[in-house]
């Protein structure tokens, strides 16, 4: 039998991109870290409004000042990461000083102090956040970038509901007393801590960055790097500001669930059940999204965010609340990884930090602007309408999304 006829195979074949190790690092740093930072979410409704004395509105002015001073440091890091070209350090230093943040909450006897330790904590995340979500970007295969924010977001999640879980079971076990609650924001400090130590013998500078430092010579920000980033960019933007009016806390979350009889011992589990539907939405969606256009995928969790409103708007006992916990980890989970690798599309090597920082800039005054009137509304108008005005905003937003664009074949090839 003659060979000529027979098919020769070529001897090299293309391998599937493997997942960084870098990438898992920072989703279990992501774990520990939102395992501490959980009881503070859960047990904000508790201090703020039963022990310190405050109002739903005066909630909503402390989260949204908090969150918009976080988002501003989550630009200026970004900025600055790319500048310097080092991320880990800017990581580092930001792990660190949220381990000096968590105590603060337990030595709290007003709203003043509590404030500021709402602050400096909220800060310490906006400064190391943008460098390590640079750094996925830095890291990841462009096969693999929905994948790998896939993986840090339900990491992230998952260390969310083990946190949820540990508050229930000291408040089950220990009483839902005052010094009950200071002692699990003391003890919230170690994980913060662990994850300190991951960074610091698990993870190096990526070799790109550094390379890439040479190029940011000058003043940080360059109207220049602006105008790179294209008209698609921008819009993407705006449709991101448009659904951020309307995420407001998860706090507000089990403030509802507290207004119509949950036991504040019971908290944590509401936060817990939308951590549950969080964490396998993110890791699914990030899957997904690098094969399926990735609109899709934030329409969608618009639309979650929409149904949840709904339920919260309607509900007339804490269980309803609990099933609206439960759509509403859906849209996080649906939504926050898609977010920074959608950002990551459209973002040049040299300025990803500075673009995940601009994306976090947006999401500050959105954000802001929905705490703040949420509480209003809740104050003035009751839940029932606060919910259904939210909902209107995400339907919005959600048909917003739909005339995104991907990056143009000029922008494709600066990014590439």
């Amino acid at each position: 039998m003659s060979d000529k006829n027979v098919e020769t195979k070529p001897l090299e074949t293309q391998q599937a991109p493997r997942m960084p190790r870098a990438i898992w690092i920072v989703g279990i740093v992501s774990f520990f870290s939102n395992t501490a930072s959980v009881v503070i979410t859960a047990f904000s409704p508790e201090f703020i409004i039963n022990i310190l004395g405050g109002t739903p509105a005066a909630m909503g002015y402390i989260r949204g000042l908090s969150e918009a001073l976080s988002y501003l440091m989550k630009m200026a890091s970004g900025v600055i990461s790319d500048w310097l070209g080092k991320r880990k350090i800017l990581m580092l230093f930001g792990y660190l000083c949220a381990a000096f943040a968590k105590p603060m909450f337990a030595f709290c006897n007003g709203l003043g102090l509590y404030t500021a330790a709402q602050l400096l904590e909220r800060i310490t995340n906006g400064l190391r956040d943008t460098p390590r979500d640079a750094l996925i970007a830095d890291c990841s295969p462009k096969e693999l970038k929905g994948a790998s924010y896939g993986i840090r977001q339900s990491c992230a999640f998952l260390g969310s509901m083990v946190g949820s879980l540990i508050a229930f079971f000291a408040l089950w076990y220990f009483g839902t007393s005052v010094l009950t609650l200071r002692m699990v924001y003391l003890v919230a400090a170690f994980p913060i801590l662990v994850a300190v130590l991951l960074i610091y013998f698990g993870i190096s500078e990526p070799k790109n960055i550094v390379s890439l430092k040479e190029k940011r010579k000058g003043f940080p920000i360059k109207v220049a790097d602006m105008k790179q980033l294209g008209s698609h960019f921008w819009y993407y933007l705006f449709v991101c500001f448009i659904f951020m009016c309307s995420r407001y806390s998860e706090s507000f979350l089990v403030y509802r669930a507290q207004s119509l009889g949950l036991d504040v011992k019971y908290a944590p589990l509401v936060l817990a059940v939308m951590y549950l539907f969080n964490s396998p939405t993110s890791r699914i969606v990030g899957n997904w999204s690098d094969k399926h256009d990735r609109k899709l995928f934030l329409a969608f969790g618009f639309c979650m965010m929409l149904a949840s409103c709904i339920i919260l708007a309607l509900a007339h006992d804490y269980w309803l609340v609990i099933v609206g916990a439960a759509v509403y980890g859906i849209h996080y989970g649906a939504t926050q990884g898609t977010f920074f690798a959608m950002v990551s599309d459209y973002s040049p090597p040299q300025i990803k930090g500075t673009s995940i920082g601009l994306f976090n800039l947006i999401c500050c005054l959105g954000m802001s602007i929905s705490n703040i009137l949420t509480g209003e509304f809740w104050k003035h108008y009751g839940a029932e309408w606060t919910f259904i005005v939210i909902s209107a905003i995400s339907f919005v937003a959600a048909l917003s999304i739909m005339f995104v664009k991907k990056p143009n074949k000029k922008m494709k090839e600066a990014i590439q």
